[in-house]
């Protein structure tokens, strides 16, 4: 792409924010440099921000929470309206930034009685400025506060009659002039730098909220709405276009621009990176250098049916498996593969937890060592990437790799949340657990084919082994009942003590969320709680209760996973993360629920998810999503939204679910069946995955805000609930989904009670929250999903 200039986008840590960053470079054809709003520019830069301004032909000041009076929300666009009104930079506020215009000029901001969180409205315009011929604007909308048109102008007749929205008495752009609102708060006196008339109202929307100003005399523009968002038309584009053009017809008669280049995106992350010991990161990569060395890059492959279908094949890896690595990632239902690992004592599992990695083989620790976040990710894909290979030309989804979990607060950890300790004890869950299989079985669910396989070297035996076993168990046919694993199971369920979460306090919390909602610090925030199952144990007890989930909740992300300490019985429906090596990463977040019944079927579920709540909460996560790949894969690449809002059946529940694309920038001679490939798109995925944790279909929008708002009212880790469970291959492919439907464990957590060992399983559950939450509807959502794990653990 042809740079014809540069755009400074000052980011006050949205979770949009790259989609403005890419339609900006996509369409105007600059380069964006991003940096955060508390950027020490002069630490970073080595230029005091009056000199930084200068290098950039326009300035973008984005969206975020919060109040643009309070001075922590806004950081450094302050400083940037004075410098550019000193030096006559273009400047274009969105959202925050618009609000923040509006406050500096005198503006009262008020509390919207409905916050527009995830709509898209009609933008009613003067066709004037840079709205010239743009036609009709719909554009989706983020806001709780906002700028009230009719107090600010109350003698003006607001006709909508033309197309363009534009009105004969306002032709002449008014000044928007001053009316005191009974609502606002005091100015700050050091935010207030300009007067009411000083500002032009360019746009604004059926409910008469101010949608767009300009200012008289500097270069300065600012909308309330989003005009990236993937529900926002085709003039938004044109709109951004034309500020553009209307910002290098005032430099060239106002400005000279210097030519110094910076990076796209400049994070705290990369000096920390750059900072860092190398010799701790290339320890940990020459062990698992070591340890697999024995895998080779020839597939050893055995084909057969298995009509009695994949029941014996998940009864064999369990039996087989040694007790502390047991890894199946089932398809019950739907799903076209299932995949059983077969490891032994030479398989290893590497855990991060506290900071240290630690990594075992064989229930022995043969390397522990501390790391940072990003150097774990690191080494991970260091270890992928030297052995991507391109095996065959069998088109499987798994051939060896890493199989296992990243915790929800993994992926917290990376975004420098601003909260406390939670006051209770942290989860005794590692943040990453990952075992390294390269012997497993991959059965396709549509054929009735058992693909056995190993990449190490001279392994038939093994293969022949195998296959001799699978033989003997399709001659016995289907599984039956096991009068004696019934009882067991009736046995484990009578002794269950269920812990299950407090009405009021839930309905206190969703208060809360929308507390937090209506002063603009969130768009979305997804609640959760969690049960508590006291059970006795026992040999094969969570193989029981696992098998029994599967009865109740069958699923196309079933897993059965025993890694060391940790146990999970997961039934997930919901799709995180996949890629492969077509350059594909796709996700697939799914928002919306309602309980499957005799009377409700698809036709009545598909009208009570098409509300404004439940397509908002959809939407939000979409452009969230897209935001969260751009910054995987960069602004030059594609990323497309396929479904937006479909509405699917699962086992026991209607849900809405939409599928985001992004397509990865590959190099020019890019082959898809290459060991290249496999390398790229290993780096890709690895990246995408750290990326994009947690969910952020369980976290809200911003997620950084969110993210810190939830923590203050859950009180606890999540741990593996609301993380991604998965795996990554040699062949440049991986599948995450998401970890809602699950019961986990650890040993940790085994006590005794009266003189009986128990083991305690937590069962998360929760729901997305927004202005137009009931609350006793989201009460009801979490308790179906919490029953759709519970299930197994009553006698029904």
């Amino acid at each position: 792409m042809n740079q014809q200039g540069s755009i400074l986008f000052v980011d006050a840590y949205d979770s949009f924010a790259e989609n403005i960053a890419a339609i900006l470079h996509h369409e105007l054809s600059v380069a964006v440099t991003l940096i955060p709003i508390d950027c020490d520019v002069q630490a970073r830069f080595g230029q005091h921000l009056a000199q930084f301004l200068s290098n950039f032909d326009a300035v973008v000041l984005g969206p975020g929470p919060g109040n643009p009076k309070n001075a922590s929300d806004v950081g450094l666009f302050n400083e940037v309206w004075e410098i550019a009104a000193v030096e006559s930079v273009p400047v274009l506020g969105i959202c925050l930034g618009f609000q923040s215009l509006g406050v500096r000029y005198g503006l009262p901001i008020i509390r919207m009685d409905l916050p527009c969180h995830g709509h898209a409205k009609r933008i009613f315009h003067l066709d004037q400025d840079i709205f010239e011929n743009t036609g009709e604007v719909v554009a989706t909308n983020y806001n709780s506060l906002g700028f009230r048109l009719r107090e600010l102008v109350p003698d003006r007749a607001f006709s909508r009659t033309n197309s363009s929205g534009s009105v004969s008495s306002l032709c002449s752009s008014p000044s928007v002039r001053s009316f005191p609102s009974c609502t606002s708060r005091p100015f700050l006196a050091d935010q207030q730098c300009g007067a009411k008339d000083d500002l032009l109202v360019l746009a604004w929307d059926a409910e008469d909220w101010l949608m767009a100003v300009k200012h008289k005399v500097h270069p300065f523009h600012g909308f309330q709405f989003h005009p990236e968002s993937c529900k926002s038309n085709s003039s938004c584009t044109k709109l951004l276009v034309q500020w553009w053009e209307a910002a290098q017809a005032h430099n060239s008669l106002s400005r000279s621009i210097s030519t110094h280049e910076f990076p796209n995106t400049f994070s705290a992350a990369s000096i920390v990176t750059a900072n860092t010991s190398r010799e701790r990161v290339l320890k940990l990569q020459n062990k698992l250098a070591e340890l697999t060395n024995h895998c080779g890059s020839t597939p050893n492959t055995s084909k057969m049916p298995i009509q009695a279908g994949s029941d014996r094949i998940a009864a064999m890896c369990y039996e087989d498996a040694p007790p502390n690595n047991v890894v199946m990632l089932e398809s019950t239902r739907k799903g076209r593969y299932s995949i059983y690992a077969f490891p032994d004592k030479y398989s290893f599992q590497i855990e991060y937890a506290g900071g240290y990695c630690t990594v075992t083989q064989d229930s022995e620790i043969i390397e522990k060592i501390s790391l940072k976040r990003s150097e774990m990710v690191e080494s991970l894909e260091k270890l992928m990437s030297s052995k991507a290979s391109n095996v065959d030309d069998l088109d499987l989804p798994f051939r060896a790799g890493l199989m296992g979990y990243f915790s929800y607060e993994f992926g917290t950890a990376s975004m420098n949340l601003n909260m406390p300790a939670n006051g209770e004890a942290s989860t005794s869950t590692p943040e990453i657990s990952l075992a390294w299989i390269d012997r497993s079985i991959v059965f396709d669910n549509y054929t009735g084919t058992a693909y056995v396989q190993s990449m190490r070297e001279d392994d038939g035996i093994w293969l022949q082994d195998i296959a001799t076993k699978l033989c003997d168990l399709e001659r016995l046919g289907p599984i039956k009942d096991d009068y004696a694993e019934t009882e067991k199971l009736l046995q484990i369920q009578r002794s269950a003590k269920l812990s299950l979460p407090d009405h009021d306090k839930y309905i206190s919390q969703i208060r809360e969320c929308q507390s937090q909602l209506l002063a603009g610090n969130s768009y979305e925030l997804c609640l959760t709680t969690e049960a508590d199952v006291l059970t006795n144990t026992g040999l094969h007890h969570s193989w029981l209760l696992y098998k029994n989930i599967q009865r109740h909740n069958p699923v196309p992300f079933a897993a059965f996973v025993r890694l060391n300490k940790t146990t999970i019985l997961g039934s997930s429906p919901e799709q995180f993360l996949s890629w492969n090596t077509d350059r594909s990463i796709d996700m697939v977040p799914m928002k919306g629920t309602v309980r499957k019944s005799p009377e409700m079927t698809l036709e009545k579920a598909t009208a009570i998810l098409a509300s404004a709540k439940e397509s908002a909460e959809n939407l939000m996560i979409a452009d969230l999503i897209r935001h969260d790949l751009y910054s995987t894969v960069g602004r030059d690449a594609l990323v497309e939204v396929i479904k937006l809002c479909d509405v699917i059946e699962t086992e026991t529940v209607f849900t809405m679910v939409s599928h985001i694309r992004a397509h990865a920038p590959l190099s020019a001679d890019f082959m898809p069946e290459s060991d290249k490939a496999s390398k790229e798109m290993t780096k890709y995925g690895i990246k995408a995955l750290a990326c994009t944790l947690p969910p952020g279909s369980m976290t809200g929008a911003p997620k950084k805000r969110s993210c810190e708002i939830l923590h203050g009212l859950e009180k606890r880790d999540r741990g593996i609930y609301s993380g991604a469970l998965g795996y990554m291959d040699i062949t440049g492919k991986g599948a995450w989904n998401v970890c809602i439907r699950i019961a986990f464990a650890t040993d940790d957590d085994i006590t005794e009670v009266d003189g009986v060992e128990k083991q305690r399983w937590r069962i998360g559950a929760g729901g997305a929250i927004t202005v137009l939450s009931d609350e006793e509807m989201e009460w009801e959502e979490m308790m179906t999903k919490l029953d759709s794990v519970l299930k197994a653990f009553r006698q029904t």
